[in-house]
This record gives structure tokens, sequence and C-alpha cells, in this order.
């Protein structure tokens, strides 16, 4: 459901946003990502072009997010290496019978639950220290 793009996509700015405002080189992105050496600067090169990241160049250079993390949803990192998604096929499809119908719009429902909680999650929702567990509150009888 998710491209290799994609996922590679999502990591490089989930690193950016844990060190944001700083920049990460891309050799440091590559250590942390594991992204494949070659693709990583096609992958930070679109992400640069749709306008989520800043690239520098010289000794404090590399990489860095352009806006707060909380300004980037998921689906926006999705969207910006995405050239054709699964959905939009499914939604061209002429002639079907009427089962496969059935099946292409549960999968364009299911799609739309999953476009709905990545666009609901930003970057500083992953960056965010987990909560820790909240603690019953006392009841009243107990107090006494």
């Amino acid at each position: 459901m998710i491209s290799q793009t994609e996922e590679y996509a999502l990591r490089a700015m989930t690193c950016l946003a844990f060190r944001y405002p700083d920049y990460m080189t891309r050799d440091q992105l590559f250590e942390v990502t594991q992204v494949p050496h070659a693709y990583l600067p096609k992958i930070m090169l679109e992400l640069n072009r749709t306008g989520l990241i800043r690239s520098q160049r010289g000794h404090n250079g590399g990489y860095t997010l352009l806006r707060d993390p909380g300004e980037t949803s998921l689906l926006d990192i999705i969207n910006a290496v995405n050239t054709t998604s699964l959905r939009e096929t499914l939604s061209h499809t002429d002639s079907v019978s009427t089962e496969i119908s059935q099946l292409h719009q549960h999968l364009l429902n299911s799609f739309s639950m999953l476009e709905t909680t990545l666009h609901q999650t930003s970057l500083a929702d992953l960056v965010a220290p987990p909560e820790p567990p909240h603690l019953k509150e006392p009841s009243c009888a107990q107090e006494l």
C-alpha cells in the first residue's frame, strides 16, 4: 500500500524532524535511514522540489525541514514522491463486473480511511515523546 519510495521518503523526513531545525548530511541520513546510497539523493531532490525540505551545500550543509514538523503530515510526504496511486487506478477502471466493482469500492473506502489517518498525523506526532500511562484517578471512596 505504501511504495518503497514513499517509505524511504517517510524515513528521511522523520529523521529530519527529530533533528529539526538542524541540518543532516546525506551520509548521516543514509546511516540512519538505510535508504540505498544512490537512491537517497533522488528522494531528497523530490522532497526539495516540492518544498518540504531545504538543502544547503558546504561545511555546515545538508538537509533540513523547510517547515516546523507539526506543519507537515505523513500524507504530504507521500504525495510529494508519489506519481500514481492505486486509488487513482481503481477509480478509473471501466466495464468491470459487479463483483469487481464492489471490491474496488471497498478498497477505495479503505484507502480513504488510511489517507485521513496519514493526513491527521504530522511529523511532530512521530517525534513527540510517548505520553506516560495515565494513572487512574482515585475515586472519592478511596480518599476516605
